[in-house]
């Protein structure tokens, strides 16, 4: 069912210049979620789930809603008025479609396994208005083999384990399986559009469908529709339709009761920057029950332009929980339980050696789907090293924060995961102090990278500065130095630059910019905890930035940024050239705010002027930021955004760039 959707949009975007055709993306509207389903609300307010790396549940794969008048449908996708926003903190996505002479409010709620999608009639209505729909059910993320029950309150789709239920609040007026596209139809150049209300199946072919149509009556202007995801191996049919009916009912009785189930979602505390309470919004939103986060919503699930999103990635993770826990430190919002279940899931995720794998499921820690598992395999090339130095960042920095307050045992295993990490990184080290040939952070080439030299100076200094173990401090301080020397080796004097990596294929530096190195400013920063960094050192960074910047820098009529880096030929569609990156942009925002730390402005490099320059663009109101406060990975030169939205790891370098300007005072929101 999923396939079929995929296709349907390939038919519709072949010839498209900024958009790859076949994909599920979410540029447009705003998320529902809780820490096990992830739901997608278009602006015309369509459904689908993005929830199996959470739980294990797929659910919705498409849907569609308008109003029903005589025999006319006016379908909300039909549209082109309308608007989507947030309520009740960021828990509540409110959709107004605007039909001709009337308006219908859309709530949507995501509580648990359950949604719950409100539609409420404005006046001027006609009484014989009813609610019509189609929504598409893939229980296992299956595109055949799925079964289909018609009870009296509710619809119930299955494969196996997962049975997925919708229900109403009020009555079915028609209630239609719908025998999605056969062979012929799906190879068809035309689309085939649903529902197709009265059409006439047999009752064998009718119930193994995913496919339902529904046209649902009105009550005092109000009606609702939940769904819920299930497990029949721990939720009986019997229970999982009295929980569907208790939320229909409650949402019939008293439609505040939605706003109060919105309210009593989250996990972090009321947060009156706005900024703030997007950002961390959208890390709870791709957060898993174990604390483990996906990169961002999975658009691209068969793979034909990326290697999927919805996994948790070490690398992309680790940063993250290093971002929030600085950002927490400075502002006070009170995220020690998310700290911590950062913390034990990768202690429970470290693998013998002391390493990380290259990308697991977020809901239960298991190996995931991937390309760089080379170490595992018995091979170091195909691995991406830096993705081990950054879980060694974040753990020994947590350590530091929160030792007073954990528990003997907690501060012993993570002080034994430290060491063993330190064995890690120690294995992917050359005899010259650089890390190994292995897979750069973009996951597109191999080499010996500057920038995963960069985060093995920044783990082994943070260790060194805070373990209490002497001899993996010592250990841990030596090594730091061995790389931090090491990485001349990578300055590139007739560029200004480190080099993206130490050898470009013909025994030259690749002294092509790349946005990795930003990371440089960290490892200086950690290294001088520990050691003097040296005058010539501090002004080659500083150098180096400045080149950077101005190089990676693009501006077009529509948006500005960073590129990711130079001759990046990824995702380019019809563009012909490199493409402005909210992880760049922000990367970039950041290093400049924290190399004020490091040296004062100069005539060369002003780091002020590129912090506010860099995150101006990042900025709620930047050129780089959606209206619904959503940070994509990528945008074409026309201002369309691109790929994952929203990206995990673009907002928390947002959140902790916006913490730092807040400790300097700089000119915010």
């Amino acid at each position: 069912m999923g396939l079929r959707r995929s296709l349907d949009d390939y038919k519709q975007n072949e010839d498209a210049t900024d958009v790859f055709p076949g994909e599920r993306r979410t540029q447009q509207g705003r998320f529902s979620g809780s820490d096990q389903r992830l739901v997608h609300v278009s602006p015309a307010g369509s459904l689908r789930d993005y929830s199996y790396p959470l739980s294990g549940f797929s659910g919705i794969v498409s849907s569609r809603f308008g109003v029903r008048v005589g025999d006319a449908v006016e379908w909300f996708d039909a549209l082109d008025t309308g608007s989507q926003t947030y309520r009740a903190g960021r828990s509540l996505v409110e959709t107004t479609h605007r039909l001709d002479g009337f308006d219908v409010i859309q709530r949507d709620v995501t509580d648990g396994l359950a949604h719950t999608t409100t539609f409420e009639l404005g006046d001027g209505a006609p009484e014989d208005a009813e609610l019509a729909g189609f929504v598409e059910i893939s229980p296992e993320g299956r595109d055949g083999r799925v079964g289909q029950l018609i009870h009296d309150e509710a619809v119930e789709v299955y494969h196996n384990r997962e049975h997925d239920y919708l229900g109403t609040s009020t009555e079915f007026v028609e209630c239609t399986p719908q025998v999605l596209e056969r062979f012929d139809e799906i190879l068809a150049a035309e689309s085939r559009s649903f529902p197709e209300f009265g059409a006439s199946e047999e009752y064998e072919e009718s119930r193994l469908t995913g496919g339902v149509g529904v046209r649902v009556a009105f009550e005092d202007g109000e009606t609702s529709l939940v769904t819920l995801l299930s497990d029949i191996e721990t939720q009986s049919r019997s229970d999982a339709l009295s929980a569907v009916a208790t939320r229909t009912r409650r949402t019939n009785s008293d439609s505040a009761a939605l706003l109060a189930t919105a309210r009593q979602a989250g996990q972090y505390p009321t947060v009156t920057d706005r900024l703030v309470a997007t950002d961390l919004s959208v890390l709870e939103l791709l957060s898993a029950p174990t604390g483990a986060r996906i990169a961002g919503p999975d658009f691209d699930p068969y793979y034909q332009y990326s290697g999927g999103y919805g996994y948790t990635w070490f690398r992309d993770d680790g940063e993250v929980s290093t971002f929030l826990l600085e950002a927490d430190e400075s502002l006070g919002f009170d995220a020690a339980e998310i700290h911590r279940q950062s913390a034990e899931f990768y202690l429970r995720t470290q693998l013998p050696d002391g390493r990380w794998p290259h990308r697991v499921w977020p809901m239960n820690g298991r190996l995931a789907p991937g390309w760089a598992n080379g170490h595992i395999e018995g091979t170091e090339t195909q691995y991406q090293a830096d993705q081990t130095a950054s879980v060694l960042v974040f753990l020994a920095e947590y350590l530091s924060a929160y030792r007073q307050s954990l528990r003997n045992v907690t501060v012993e295993a993570i002080e034994n995961a430290l060491q063993s990490g330190v064995d890690g990184l120690d294995s992917s080290l050359e005899d010259d102090g650089f890390p190994t040939v292995c897979e750069n952070a973009w996951e597109n080439t191999n080499g010996r990278f500057t920038h995963t030299a960069a985060k093995f100076v920044q783990a082994y200094s943070t260790i060194a500065a805070i373990t209490c173990d002497a001899a993996t401090r010592e250990r841990a301080a030596t090594r730091a130095t061995q790389v931090f020397d090491a990485l001349d080796m990578a300055w590139a004097a007739d560029e200004g630059i480190y080099a993206l990596r130490l050898d470009d294929g013909d025994g030259n530096l690749d002294d092509r910019v790349d946005s990795t190195t930003f990371s440089l400013v960290d490892a200086y920063l950690a290294y001088r905890a520990i050691e003097d960094i040296g005058e010539t050192r501090l002004r080659r960074l500083e150098r180096h930035l400045h080149t950077a910047f101005s190089r990676l820098w693009k501006e077009t009529d529509d948006i500005s940024g960073l590129t990711r880096f130079e001759g990046d030929t990824w995702r380019q569609r019809g563009q012909g050239s490199e493409k402005v990156w909210t992880v760049s942009t922000g990367w970039g925002a950041y290093a400049a705010e924290k190399s004020i730390r490091l040296f004062s402005s100069t005539d060369e490099y002003d780091s002020e002027k590129w912090a506010d320059q860099l995150f101006d663009q990042i900025d709620l109101d930047g050129s780089l930021c959606l209206p619904s406060g959503y940070l994509p990975e990528q945008f074409f030169d026309t201002g369309a955004p691109d790929s994952a939205t929203p990206l995990g790891w673009s907002h928390a370098i947002r959140l902790a760039t916006h913490a730092s300007r807040v400790t300097r005072g700089a000119r915010t929101e």
